[in-house]
């Protein structure tokens, strides 16, 4: 019986390892709206190559908070596709500004661990994610 039910633990742990990264960028965009909105001012989600970060896009003044950061997972990578662009792109150091009016730029992502894959778009009007692709072996 523990031979039948190991392969199914590993597989969902490796699916975990994909999923929690996605979930964390799902949270900060929904913070960074609703902070944006709530503080009436621009946010930003600062997308590096390991991590992602979240703060007001003007930190100069004395109210900032602090920021916001996550670490992505060892072998966990994503790229970005902006609009027009004609495919996904892994950018080091990529923002994604949050207006005050709620708004923010529509992004495609691509979440990748070994041969596993996660691709969706985030809704501008509500920083949502939309239209989830995977393959998850």
């Amino acid at each position: 019986m523990f031979a039948v039910a190991v392969p199914t633990a590993s597989h969902l742990l490796d699916e975990e390892k994909l999923q929690g990264p996605i979930r964390e960028l799902q949270t900060f965009a929904r913070t960074a709206r609703r902070d944006a909105m709530m503080e009436d001012r621009p946010y930003v989600v600062l997308l590096l190559n390991d991590s992602y970060v979240l703060r007001p896009l003007d930190v100069s003044k004395d109210s900032a908070p602090k920021p916001l950061t996550y670490g992505l997972p060892v072998g966990v990578t994503f790229a970005i596709k902006r609009l027009g662009d004609r495919d996904f792109a892994k950018q080091t150091d990529a923002s994604w500004l949050f207006s005050p009016n709620g708004l923010c730029e529509p992004l495609r992502f691509l979440f990748q661990r070994k041969n596993d894959w996660v691709r969706f778009r985030v809704d501008p009007l509500t920083a949502t994610m939309q239209n989830e692709e995977s393959f998850i072996q």
